[in-house]
């Protein structure tokens, strides 16, 4: 791509003739010099805070999540391999998996439920994907989420799920202050929304308006 930039600025300096576009912007010096600072910041930081340390424990890079002896995701590969391994020369009928040879995740750490004695990892996404092909109806959907799985219904505040709201256009629907406020105290107390998710229990058949109502006596409370 840079050698085909080069032959189309020689051919406009030949034929004389200039055309810019937004594409332009990315081959001035300027912008060239600026992606040239970006690379070495990003590179300096990353060789300060190395995303794959070498470490003696099984760790999650997103989360920071380690692991016990449990895991062995890491040996999927060799557990696999193993399994195959015992069923050659076997009938179908014959073949059978043991419990212990199931892969483990990190996921099982803060992730799992024990049924019967036996830790069951679970995925809020894929149970509420599997929720829906379930239902065979809206009574079935509502026998559903009879079930406490958490505080509030995460699924509805995520942007795997479900769209998520942004909040540019939740700004268009304040009105701006024209004249100065001057505080009335040496403090100001920024209360961000998602924190709140954490504080309040959605009660069971609550209304909207019922939890709204929590939402505001808990702030009134707080830092009212």
């Amino acid at each position: 791509m840079i050698h085909l930039q080069n032959i189309c600025f020689e051919i406009e300096k030949f034929c004389d003739v200039k055309l810019t576009s937004s594409e332009h912007v990315y081959m001035r010096p300027s912008r060239i010099s600026r992606d040239n600072e970006d690379a070495e910041k990003l590179s300096q930081w990353l060789s300060e805070h190395n995303p794959f340390p070498k470490i003696d424990v099984i760790m999650s890079i997103d989360s920071g999540i380690v692991g016990g002896n449990e895991v062995n995701c890491h040996l999927s590969e060799e557990i696999g391999r193993d399994m195959i391994s015992k069923m050659m020369g076997e009938k179908f009928e014959n073949v059978k998996f043991k419990r212990k040879g199931k892969i483990v995740t990190l996921a099982s750490i803060n992730s799992s439920v024990k049924i019967c004695n036996i830790s069951i990892v679970v995925d809020p996404h894929i149970l509420f994907h599997r929720l829906c092909i379930a239902k065979q109806s809206d009574d079935d959907l509502k026998a559903f989420f009879k079930f406490e799985l958490s505080l509030f219904p995460i699924l509805l505040f995520t942007r795997e799920s479900m769209r998520k709201g942004t909040k540019s256009s939740l700004h268009t629907s304040f009105s701006p202050i024209t004249e100065h406020v001057k505080p009335e105290g040496s403090q100001y107390v920024v209360v961000d929304g998602g924190h709140l998710l954490h504080k309040i229990v959605w009660r069971q058949q609550a209304t909207f308006l019922a939890i709204a109502d929590r939402y505001v006596q808990y702030l009134n409370n707080k830092y009212g």
